[in-house]
Order: C-alpha cells, then structure tokens, then sequence
C-alpha cells in the first residue's frame, strides 16, 4: 500500500505573520536549529519552520529561538507574532486555509504596527532603600520592625504577619505613583503603550510601548533619562526593539 503523500508532509511551527514579499534572511535559524521558511497566500505569509518531532518543542530554547525569529524579523519590517508554541499540521492548512480565510484580520493588525517596534521597560525598586523609605515614612512599619527584632518567627509570628502586610501595602502605594510618573514621560514618545500586571511586589511598572521607528532614539534616551533621575532607588531594564507582542490582538 502506497502512504498518502499528504502524511508524509512535516508539521509547521509557526512564528508569525508579515508581508507575502518579505525574504527570510538567509543566516536566520528557528527552533533546533531548523531553518525559517515562508509558506505564501494572497498578501501575506506565514513565517515557520518545518519539524518532523513536534513532541520535542517546548523548551527553554525553543523560546528562545521563538522570540529571537520575532525580534530579527521586526528589525526588518512588521511581523503578527504567533503564540509560542504553535503548530500547524501541514504547509496546506496555512496555504490553503488560515492565510486566505484572516487576510483582512491581517492586513489590519500589520498596518497597526507598521514602520514600529515595541519596547518594553521594567522598573523595579532597590528594595532596601524601599524599605528604609518606608519604615521612615510609616511609624507603624518602624513599630512592628522594633518590635520582632531579635525575636523568633514564633515567638512574632503576627507581628511579623503584619508587618509584611504594611511593607507590601506601602510598596503599592509608591509604586502607584512612580509609575505615573514613568508612564507620563513615556507615552508621549510611543504610538500605544500597555501596562502589565507587576508580579512582584518591589515591582514599579511593566510598561510595553509600541515606539515609531523615528522615536525609538528619543525614546531610548528619555528611559535612560528616567533610570539616572533614579539612580539607587529604582532599577530600570530595557528591551528592544522586539517584535510587537503587546500589540497584535487575537491572530
């Protein structure tokens, strides 16, 4: 019996979506070192990576490699990232199905991040002098710390409890105006920006900015500015250009 020549077509993972006449770079490799194709329909086209083991995906370097496809990609023109992990069975279910029923979807979400990067800022307290600005601040917290100084985690167990309460309340508190005060020197150089949730609590703000190619150096440089006005107090990180993650909607 002869194997149906569509089974023996490998799966696509797919990075994201760009223009049809985009040329994939010629030293450019994805996920385990595969190299990165287009498979073309209509107006745009799908960047991927045929893979034959799609059980094997999912690994801190395949991340890795996910996002730095997007990244070098975006560095040469718009790109729709794809969630990472995704996988389709073949090239024809993206030739023949996906990119001609999403071509208006498409053509929207390219042209909303077009000649643009995202950037993205993570500020973050030095948490000791957080703390000392705190305990000066709060009579409360400068109580409570006297107060289980030299004690057991027993012996304080409730104070202790509440003063971490306070400490994390106060952090919030801070970090609400901080971040007001990052936020408004950044946006105005950005085409959109979004706040993401702070995962930790000495956290400040998580601000992704979608930055126009012509701004990114004055953008570059008001975060630099931000980060010296806080030297000590407040950490500032900063990463791009990368490719429009915050930015794309539901593709």
């Amino acid at each position: 019996m002869k194997e149906d020549p569509i089974s023996q077509m490998p799966s696509q993972y797919v990075y994201g979506i760009v223009p049809s006449e985009f040329i994939v770079p010629s030293d450019l490799s994805g996920v385990k070192g595969h190299p990165v194709e287009t498979c073309v329909a209509g107006d745009f086209a799908a960047v991927v990576t045929p893979i034959e083991d799609v059980e094997s995906l999912g690994t801190p370097d395949d991340l890795l490699a996910h996002s730095a496809v997007l990244d070098r990609i975006a560095a040469a023109g718009p790109v729709l990232p794809m969630v990472f992990g995704t996988v389709v069975p073949d090239a024809e279910v993206l030739t023949d199905q996906v990119l001609p029923s999403m071509q208006d979807v498409y053509a929207a979400g390219l042209r909303r991040v077009r000649d643009a990067a995202q950037f993205t800022v993570r500020a973050r307290y030095v948490r000791d002098v957080a703390l000392a600005e705190i305990v000066s601040e709060n009579p409360e917290v400068a109580r409570l710390r006297e107060a289980t100084a030299g004690l057991s985690e027993e012996a304080s167990h409730f104070d202790r409890i509440r003063l971490g309460e306070l400490v994390v309340e106060d952090l919030r508190r801070k970090a609400a105006g901080d971040s007001d005060v990052i936020v408004n020197a950044l946006a105005p150089l950005a085409r959109e920006t979004v706040t993401r949730e702070a995962g930790h609590a000495d956290d400040v703000v998580e601000l992704a900015a979608l930055v126009d190619q012509d701004s990114q150096q004055r953008f570059e440089q008001a975060v630099e500015n931000l980060a010296k006005n806080a030297v000590g107090r407040i950490t500032f990180r900063l990463l791009g250009p990368q490719a429009p993650y915050d930015f794309v909607g539901e593709v």
